[in-house]
């Protein structure tokens, strides 16, 4: 850690970096303007606000004015088996420092490289994979897969089917699309056949809609997504209905008075779930408040 310290100090002057730059980062030498190297700061923080500290960090610009590159040093006098992992670590958070203090670069105006350097002092061959993908052989942990939602018209059958048709709640902002989407998400959670699992979305897509501002109070007892979708398509209906009554209601009281409104009223308590329909053409066919409750009664 001494020889660290003293280290530090040999590689703080611009030109030992530059030397550094033309023998062993030979595929940037001829492309960085060295009269804009400057040191960055050498404390990082990471998204959990811990302490992430390099031994060095430098910063060049290209000589088109394109391109920065930040240069990583490392002191190291041994071999350390996840040293790729840790100098990527620092590459990182120092490329994400940059991009919050610098509005061009963090816009994409100008691109950003990264290259560490591990400068061994020590005795000992250094033997550690140099690459990420050697550390990680069965993996590729310098990219990532998209997984995007399913179309909301999508008809998926096989549970695998399931993450995707779970992005698709996002931007549901009408009834119809809550429908179509839990129309979707109720055989492919059952298609699992596991209770727990099927418990647990249920108790998920309710938080969902609470969180959409639809309606769930008929949802408070389902504890399965099959009562779910089965719940929140009723409570559509009802509202539709409702809906259809309100409308219904206006029209009875501008033809005929509110007197005959209250009487359909009674007639709605005693059936609540009459034909909306046949209403519409009673009101269309009658001329008297009294014909018009014939016609609803069935006399």
């Amino acid at each position: 850690m001494a020889d660290d310290a003293a280290f530090k100090r040999f590689f703080s002057d611009p030109w030992m970096i530059e030397l550094l730059i033309r023998r062993h980062v030979s595929e940037w030498a001829d492309s960085v303007d060295y009269r804009t190297l400057h040191p960055l700061p050498t404390e990082l923080i990471d998204e959990k606000l811990r302490r992430r500290h390099p031994d060095t960090a430098w910063r060049v610009r290209t000589t088109d004015g394109t391109t920065d590159l930040v240069l990583l040093l490392e002191f190291q006098g041994r071999p350390e088996r996840h040293m790729a992992l840790r100098t990527t670590i620092y590459g990182c958070l120092a490329v994400q420092s940059l991009f919050q203090s610098d509005k061009e670069l963090g816009r994409g105006e100008r691109e950003v490289a990264a290259v560490a350097l591990v400068l061994h002092h020590g005795d000992r061959r250094w033997h550690a994979a140099t690459r990420l993908s050697d550390l990680f052989r069965h993996s590729a942990p310098d990219g990532y897969t998209v997984v995007s939602r399913l179309p909301r018209e999508a008809r998926p059958t096989d549970p695998q089917d399931l993450p995707q048709a779970v992005l698709a709640l996002s931007g549901v902002t009408t009834a119809g699309q809550m429908r179509s989407v839990l129309a979707v998400l109720g055989p492919l959670v059952e298609a699992c056949d596991d209770s727990d699992f099927n418990r647990f979305m249920a108790r998920s897509v309710k938080a969902m809609l609470r969180s959409k501002g639809f309606p769930t109070r008929q949802l408070e007892e389902a504890r399965t997504m099959g009562t779910v979708v089965t719940e929140f398509q009723r409570s559509l209906d009802e509202i539709r209905q409702e809906g259809q009554v309100a409308v219904l209601t206006q029209l009875i009281a501008r033809k005929f008075g509110q007197r005959t409104v209250q009487e359909v009223q009674q007639l709605l308590d005693e059936d609540p779930g009459g034909d909306r329909i046949a209403w519409a053409a009673a009101i269309l066919d009658s001329d008297k408040p009294e014909d018009f409750l014939a016609r609803l009664r069935g006399d």
